[in-house]
């Protein structure tokens, strides 16, 4: 017991100065990067200019512009590629004399694809092109009477464009755009045997509008 004591008496002084270890804390675990939605939709407005008259056999004809709206769906593969849906709805109206005014209304519904080029944080640069439906109707009223037919075909549009991030959710755009469709319906007058032929249509427009990622 006394050679016990001895030893704790020698060993205290050197105990006294060791400092206790201390285990470093544990880093912390990296948090989670942000999960980007690969969804978005966009919506559009635009004018566009025939490049075409409307009917057949009729080259003193006024062409009939068009104002557009269309909602498209986008979903983005990566940085740079996504895929796109749009159905859009264009309108068209022009006094062509005194006695005739055209009205043209069109639909479309149309997939495609769209390459993205980041300029910096804020803008990029697009090109995309769709291909799809189109169900195109005319209606010429004249002389106090209304003549009416309407159509399916081919739509299809291809655009170029600039784009600026307003904020992490929402963006604006302006685009360049070549659009039309081969809808070309065509009306027989059964009294006179009178054929009313329409054309393939074909426009240079402006797209605008605002874009929002989920």
């Amino acid at each position: 017991m006394k050679k016990t004591l001895a030893i704790i008496a020698l060993a205290a002084p050197a105990l006294a100065g060791t400092k206790p270890t201390v285990a470093p804390a544990p880093a912390p675990a990296p948090a989670p990067a942000p999960v980007v939605s690969p969804w978005a939709v966009e919506l559009g407005v635009g004018c566009n200019r025939a490049a075409r008259n409307v009917f057949k056999d009729a080259d003193d004809q006024k062409r009939v512009h068009t104002w557009n709206w269309d909602v498209t769906g986008v979903y983005n593969l990566d940085d740079n590629n996504a895929l796109t849906l749009r159905l859009g709805y264009a309108y068209g109206n022009r006094q062509q004399d005194e006695a005739a005014r055209i009205i043209t209304n069109t639909w479309s519904l149309m997939p495609g694809y769209r390459y993205t080029y980041a300029l910096n944080d804020k803008w990029s640069v697009f090109a995309g092109a769709n291909v799809g439906i189109a169900n195109s109707a005319w209606r010429l009223k004249e002389d106090g009477s209304t003549c009416h037919k309407s159509g399916w075909g081919w739509a299809y549009s291809a655009e170029v464009g600039v784009r600026y991030a307003i904020c992490p959710n929402w963006d604006a755009f302006v685009a360049y755009s070549f659009n039309g469709h081969t809808a070309n319906p065509t009306r027989r007058e059964d009294d006179a045997w009178e054929t009313i032929r329409s054309k393939n249509q074909n426009f240079h427009g402006v797209r605008l509008g605002v874009g929002y990622t989920f």
